[in-house]
């Protein structure tokens, strides 16, 4: 038994078991916590939820509550690149004589989504949603809905498209917070030259956009009080909608903007310090008198 720990007086660090009515609970929770007095714990934490990216490749399995990264992609490793192709998807496709490579590559340039695509019927659609479907705070709140009930930190990514903002980052954090999570691993697609997973084409772009469900926005007017977190918030969901509606005029202006690589790794430089650098590579467009 942890004897310095609140186990010996029947407490779990478990939230749901406190916050939530007893009759929307399933789980014998007061037998548990019987057994526990009688015979004590092993360990202090027992439902950590690890990474299962990687694990759930290796044994071709669910890869738990994250969503699909996407339904063909590649992955890069040291010894490698590899290809996948959700099987499921690739059965549906087959069943109902959509299948073809020439789709998978369509697939794989829009992101790895079916979104979108008029090739692809609106059930299918519906149904094989990926990370990229699905809005930052939408994958906030799926993870919230699991803390409840995990005594531990989440290992779930909080994906994010590569045109997000600073304003989004910071939202995001405030609202883990106010919904209680322990952990938050926020990642924006294409932030790094070289990534563990990529579309497979090197000329992937959207032809979709991802907004918030109207259930969290829902969520956040009725349930967020901190009146400093909730502007943050709101703040945050409305800039993406309104930039839904002004994309049209950003491409263009993006078109015209000339892009500015790195000589060494072709990656984005950026303006610091009085310099051009890569953060990729090191590389510095200052040199030394």
């Amino acid at each position: 038994m942890c004897s310095k720990t609140e186990y010996p007086e029947g407490n779990i660090p478990v939230a749901g078991y406190y916050e939530k009515p007893k009759e929307e609970q399933s789980y014998d929770w007061d037998a548990l916590i019987a057994k526990i007095q009688k015979y004590g714990i092993r360990n202090v934490l027992t439902t950590t939820v690890a990474p299962t990216g990687t694990l759930s490749m290796l044994a071709d399995c669910s890869n738990g509550m994250e969503p699909n990264f996407a339904l063909v992609f590649e992955k890069r490793v040291t010894v490698g690149r590899f290809f996948y192709t959700n099987k499921i998807f690739e059965e549906v496709l087959k069943e109902n004589n959509l299948y073809s490579e020439e789709l998978l590559a369509k697939v794989a340039d829009n992101y790895g989504s079916v979104k979108g695509m008029p090739e692809i019927p609106d059930w299918i659609q519906n149904i094989f949603v990926t990370a990229m479907d699905i809005h930052w705070s939408d994958h906030l709140l799926a993870q919230a809905v699991w803390q409840d009930w995990i005594s531990n930190a989440i290992a779930k990514t909080i994906n994010m498209p590569n045109d997000v903002s600073v304003d989004d980052v910071k939202a995001s954090y405030l609202l883990a917070h106010e919904l209680g999570l322990k952990g938050i691993t926020v990642y924006r697609d294409g932030s790094r030259h070289k990534q563990v997973l990529h579309m497979a084409s090197e000329n992937s772009e959207k032809t979709f956009d991802v907004t918030p469900s109207d259930y969290i926005t829902h969520y956040i007017s009725n349930n967020i009080k901190n009146p400093y977190i909730k502007s943050q918030v709101d703040n945050a969901l409305s800039a993406t909608k309104l930039e839904d509606t002004l994309k049209p005029t950003q491409t263009v202006m993006e078109e015209e903007k000339e892009e500015t690589l790195c000589p060494v790794c072709k990656n984005k430089l950026i303006f610091a310090e009085g310099c051009n650098i890569c953060i990729d590579c090191g590389y510095s467009g200052c040199t030394s008198g």
